[in-house]
């Protein structure tokens, strides 16, 4: 009697962990099937499912694996091992597991011969298979599988955000967000859809535009783990840093396995300024794994900011070079920068460049290096590319116009710099740069009100006081 309450409850514990994983709540699925026995198929296929989705692909392959050898002709797992080893960029051996799943659908079968649940599976089998195809550039094998799911289910909004996600990663997006509205309009308010919105706002740089989309999104599904990092991610390109955390705590709540959300959290301390709080968060992912390239980076970042620039380097060295990015690079200039070693700083320089040719930051911090070098011509052409490219950082505009002072160009200095306060009337450095050109036109009345505005934010600077006591009123 004992033995068989006891098989009973965790059978109860087996259907409630699936339907949680079917609701998407994986973090909840988790908790509940760690309590399920793991001598059958469902009890490893559902606990490793689980694990997948909270960051923990490792262990999910061992469950998945202890499936398959307890069936091999079921699809479930052949197809989310597929999922992982998509994840892990093992794109050859991820085409093996979808095509040993699609070996055990009922594919020689017709919509009408099949149920509800053994579309639903076809589905989520070959709309994997097309992440995997998308990650490995293949973009027409992606849509063909997506074609074929549409065979059995034409209405389905998963297969119209897949769609949607092979165009934007062949570049046509206007295709792309026709596919995303019309999942839209299969089912209003998809996190999937409307996170796919965003994600071509933001390739498109607006930003706020994306932001709306990826909020939205969190909105519709609080589980939907893409929407917080999104927003994490564009909290923290505009220097909402807090707000930044938040997204990414939420994140790291959703995907506790995974050392993803823990390090973007420690990013946002980064951007704070909270370098201790940031590296003992980082501190804890290395101990985890000395080798795991995100950490490394943003440890080397920290130090960077400590101005402990040979251990910086150190941590550079420890990541993959396909792991850094166009920011990385633009980053690690910092340290050759810091220690005068200007060649070295344009290299990584020119590296971020080829890597992203339109990211503004890029540009803004090789007209820094170059200011700082005195080169103030050369230093302009980046400043001003920073800006033509929609830099947010509004210290690019006070920069150039401080250029064209020392380049003697003052009326462009006055254009530019008029520009920065129009954007934002709180730049106080604008205002005293702005004095400084307007005297060198003899343009003593403009100087006089820009240095008093100046003064407005800095009461005691002994020279905008100067300045005023010799020009105001003459």
């Amino acid at each position: 009697m004992a033995f068989t309450a006891l098989t009973l409850r965790a059978d109860d514990n087996l259907d409630k962990g699936i339907a949680a994983i079917k609701a998407g709540d994986y973090v909840k699925a988790l908790e509940i099937l760690k309590k399920v026995s793991k001598d059958s198929y469902n009890g490893n296929l559902y606990y490793g499912i689980a694990l997948f989705k909270t960051g923990s692909p490792g262990d999910a392959e061992k469950h998945l694996k202890a499936a398959v050898k307890a069936d091999e002709e079921r699809p479930e797992a052949y197809s989310t091992l597929g999922e992982i080893y998509t994840q892990q960029k093992k794109f050859s051996d991820a085409a093996v597991q979808f095509e040993l799943s699609k070996k055990y659908l009922p594919l020689s079968k017709t919509k009408d011969q099949l149920d509800k649940e053994e579309i639903g599976l076809i589905i989520t089998v070959l709309k994997a298979e097309s992440e995997n195809f998308i990650a490995d550039g293949k973009v027409d094998k992606a849509i063909a599988s997506l074609t074929q799911a549409k065979i059995y289910d034409d209405k389905n909004p998963l297969l119209y955000v897949g769609l949607g996600d092979a165009y934007f990663a062949r570049g046509a997006y206007d295709l792309a967000k026709n596919n995303y509205e019309q999942a839209l309009k299969l089912k209003a308010n998809y996190a999937p859809a409307i996170y796919g919105l965003g994600t071509i706002s933001f390739k498109k740089k607006k930003y706020s535009e994306a932001l709306e989309h990826y909020i939205k999104s969190s909105e519709a599904d609080n589980n939907f783990g893409p929407a917080f990092f999104g927003k994490g991610v564009i909290f923290y390109l505009v220097d909402k840093f807090t707000d930044a955390a938040e997204a990414f705590e939420r994140y790291d709540k959703l995907l506790p396995g995974s050392p993803r959300g823990k390090t973007y959290l420690a990013k946002s301390y980064y951007g704070m300024g909270d370098l201790d709080k940031a590296m003992g968060i980082l501190e804890e992912v290395l101990a985890k794994d000395l080798n795991y390239s995100e950490a490394n980076k943003y440890y080397a970042y920290c130090l960077i900011e400590k101005k402990e620039y040979d251990k910086a380097e150190v941590y550079f060295q420890k990541v993959k070079p396909e792991d850094l990015n166009s920011e990385d690079y633009m980053k690690w200039s910092k340290i050759p920068a810091g220690k005068k070693e200007f060649a070295k700083a344009y290299l990584l320089l020119d590296k971020a460049i080829s890597l992203d040719s339109n990211d503004e930051n890029i540009y803004f911090e090789y007209g820094k290096i170059l200011f700082g070098e005195q080169k103030y011509a050369e230093a302009n052409e980046k400043f001003i590319k920073s800006i033509d490219l929609g830099i947010i950082n509004l210290g690019a505009y006070v920069y150039t116009g401080v250029c064209y002072y020392y380049t003697k160009e003052f009326d462009k200095g006055i254009e530019i710099l008029n520009k920065c306060v129009e954007k934002d009337p709180s730049i106080k450095s604008a205002y005293m740069w702005l004095g400084n050109n307007y005297i060198n036109l003899n343009k003593n009345t403009e100087a006089c009100n820009s240095y008093k505005k100046y003064l407005e934010f800095e009461p005691s600077d002994q020279f905008a006081l100067d300045q005023v006591s010799k020009i105001c009123g003459k």
